[in-house]
């Protein structure tokens, strides 16, 4: 069965599975979604920024009309970000992992979506692997994501700042 997992550590890093493949990058930045209350990064400041980037991705995925492409954002490096490719074809998505030359900190987690449609220089990993999935699935397993980081489920799985397996 295809399934989308997401999860933060303590060592900054996310780590994202969709279906067969795996990739690990670095989420310091969604830490930095509080620092307007000179809250430090942490465990809940982490929470809070991977559950508003999974939020940007539902928004974008319920969006996206047939034969579109759109970027989802997770590696957030300082001179690079890594992106999850998904191209709409019927009610299938093909989804692909790769990266881009545009630094992390340089994303606004309150809204990547202008970025995300309009995403030049986008290199697929290699060895290429292209994965089908039902698109409706793929929503619904972000959306459980979303709510399973706003409901305190996933604490204690993994490295313990917030894991989330549908």
């Amino acid at each position: 069965m295809w399934k989308l997992t997401v999860e933060a550590n303590p060592h900054n890093q996310i780590a994202v599975a969709l279906g067969s493949e795996s990739r690990v990058g670095e989420c310091y930045y969604l830490g930095l979604t509080d620092s307007a209350t000179g809250t430090e990064p942490g465990a809940e400041t982490v929470r809070a920024g991977l559950r508003q980037l999974l939020s940007g991705w539902l928004v974008l995925l319920q969006r996206l009309s047939d034969g579109q492409q759109v970027f989802l954002p997770f590696d957030f490096s300082d001179e690079y970000t890594r992106w999850i490719s998904v191209r709409r074809s019927g009610a299938d998505a093909e989804v692909v992992f790769g990266w881009a030359a545009v630094e992390g900190w340089a994303i606004s987690l309150q809204d990547f979506s202008e970025l995300s449609c309009s995403l030049t220089g986008f290199c697929p990993d290699e060895p290429l692997v292209s994965q089908q999935v039902y698109l409706p699935r793929l929503i619904q397993q972000v959306r459980c994501a979303v709510l399973g980081l706003g409901s305190g489920l996933g604490l204690g799985m993994g490295m313990g700042m917030g894991s989330v397996s549908c």
